[in-house]
């Protein structure tokens, strides 16, 4: 999924950053952000939760829709078998996509 955290973020630079154990001072600082997320989520309503949704799922229809034209790019230039992979993930995207717009319509319609 795109859009990533920050504490995603942080704990996948920590791991690339550090070759032995990550220090404690670097793992707390994920901890305190990971709890931040934590209590941002818990404090959305419903409808934000769900818009939340709606935007990563669009954010990945994007993201594949790319991966297919690169994909297409790669097959007119002799690359195959990437292409039938990176169309059935977007396919995927898409219909996630559209089940979160849906889940969003009937929220919006109930408020």
């Amino acid at each position: 999924m795109i859009t990533q955290s920050l504490s995603s973020f942080l704990r996948h630079g920590a791991d690339a950053h550090y070759d032995g154990p990550i220090p404690a001072e670097t793992k707390e600082r994920i901890r305190v952000v990971e709890s931040a997320e934590r209590a941002q989520e818990r404090a959305m309503s419903a409808m934000e939760r769900a818009m939340k949704s709606l935007s990563v799922a669009y954010a990945d229809v994007l993201k594949d829709s790319a991966m297919v034209e690169a994909s297409e790019e790669l097959q007119r230039e002799g690359v195959t078998g990437v292409l039938k992979e990176r169309r059935e993930r977007l396919a995927e995207s898409a219909a996630w996509l559209a089940c979160q717009a849906d889940k969003v319509q009937k929220l919006a319609q109930g408020q």
